[in-house]
């Protein structure tokens, strides 16, 4: 089975920049790095209570294996290790998503 990242994202490009927040993330980038296909989607879950533990298990159903992001809250921290599910936290905040890509295909 290919390996799926979900990253998220501040814009609906690869020019767009990380977005710190996990669970209120605008978009979440899913990378998939056999075909190295991007998939952008708006987060379904953005305006919702705990946005973050319902896109966890969005993301889980969707075959994501790890996650990029700039923080994530302790239950959402919880749920991953529960699921385990990798986390990857970026302190950067003006890297695109792009760069983060660039990376991940080294």
């Amino acid at each position: 089975m290919s390996k799926i990242y979900a990253i998220s994202s501040a814009g609906k490009s690869e020019k767009s920049f990380l977005d710190l927040r996990f669970g209120k993330c605008e978009n979440i980038v899913l990378y998939y790095v056999e075909t190295g296909v991007l998939n952008i989607l708006e987060n379904p879950f953005k305006n919702a209570d705990h946005s973050g533990i319902q896109l966890v298990k969005f993301l889980k159903a969707e075959g994501v294996s790890t996650i990029i992001t700039g923080e994530v809250g302790p239950m959402v921290s919880n749920l991953l290790e529960k699921e385990q599910l990798q986390l990857v936290l970026l302190h950067e905040e003006k890297i695109k998503i792009e760069e983060i890509i660039e990376r991940l295909k080294k």
